[in-house]
């Protein structure tokens, strides 16, 4: 994780390092805050996308108005898993202090009047990359150039990003895997047929990457699609004669540790054929395989 506070003698840095330590302590600590945030970014781009129901699978899908959205998404996800109140006047209130959260998919923040002289929560996220960025700074008129849209929004100057305190910077979020899937692939994964035979095409064909539970939702196109993943009508039975697994990073964490596949979250799974012995005597173990 890479991370740059600001100097101590900087103007900014008594009421940026308590806002700092506030988020840090909601969350539960730094490593928490991290892997809280970077799961939130994932969260958001999903339910955007919304691909279980809209058929489609990344960002540049989506309509323009709907990329607004991801902002406002965003922000209340943050302010919900922190338990932090409401501005009455911006996004979030942190320890009395109004707060606002601006989100970008592009390079620059862009910070209403409202806002002007008051501390923000920056956001950016690389969904092409899977590379995330969280920042703090107040928003003084001298860190901002002007702007000819309609509103007299202001931007951040690219002078004045040394003012920004960087919680995480240039940080791995997880992946939309259908931006790096070569479109035979995914052709070949949507054309499998019943939702168990696409969900057992994809864990075939992409092993050993994390797809979170949207995407197996947006494959299997059902209701009850963690049931297609399981025996007994599922995947499992497709793929377990196979020594292909599918793991569970809810409940699999030690055989995930065990064969080097992570990180992976809680709302993740990942594939592993096993070629040794000793690997598909485990996976028989634990009724992953046959």
């Amino acid at each position: 994780m890479s991370s740059a506070p600001l100097d101590s003698s900087h103007e900014d840095y008594p009421v940026l390092f308590d806002i700092e330590q506030t988020l840090i302590g909601c969350a539960g600590g730094v490593r928490e805050f991290s892997e809280m945030v970077t799961v939130l970014f994932r969260q958001a781009f999903d339910e955007v996308i919304d691909a279980p129901r809209t058929n489609r699978f990344t960002l540049a899908e989506i309509e323009k108005t709907e990329k607004t959205y991801i902002g406002t998404k965003v922000e209340i996800l943050l302010r919900n898993y922190l338990k932090l109140p409401k501005g009455s006047i911006l996004d979030v209130c942190v320890n009395g202090v109004e707060v606002d959260i601006k989100m970008t998919t592009a390079r620059d923040w862009m910070i209403p009047r409202e806002s002007i002289g008051r501390p923000a929560i920056l956001l950016k996220a690389d969904e092409k990359r899977a590379l995330c960025d969280v920042g703090l700074i107040i928003c003084r008129p001298g860190y901002l150039r002007s702007s000819n849209n309609q509103d007299k929004k202001g931007q951040i100057a690219a002078a004045h990003y040394v003012n920004i305190w960087w919680m995480l910077y240039r940080e791995p979020y997880p992946k939309n895997f259908w931006e790096v899937l070569p479109l035979t692939d995914r052709n070949a994964i949507m054309a499998a047929g019943s939702g168990k035979w696409r969900l057992a095409t994809l864990f075939e064909r992409i092993q050993r990457q994390p797809i979170s539970r949207s995407q197996v939702q947006a494959i299997a196109q059902q209701h009850d699609y963690m049931k297609r993943l399981r025996k007994n009508g599922g995947a499992r039975d497709i793929l377990g004669p196979k020594n292909i697994a599918i793991l569970w990073g809810s409940k699999d964490r030690e055989l995930i540790e065990r064969f080097k596949l992570g990180p992976i979250t809680a709302d993740e799974f990942v594939s592993y054929q096993a070629l040794t012995e000793d690997d598909i005597a485990l996976l028989r173990y634990h009724d992953h395989i046959d």
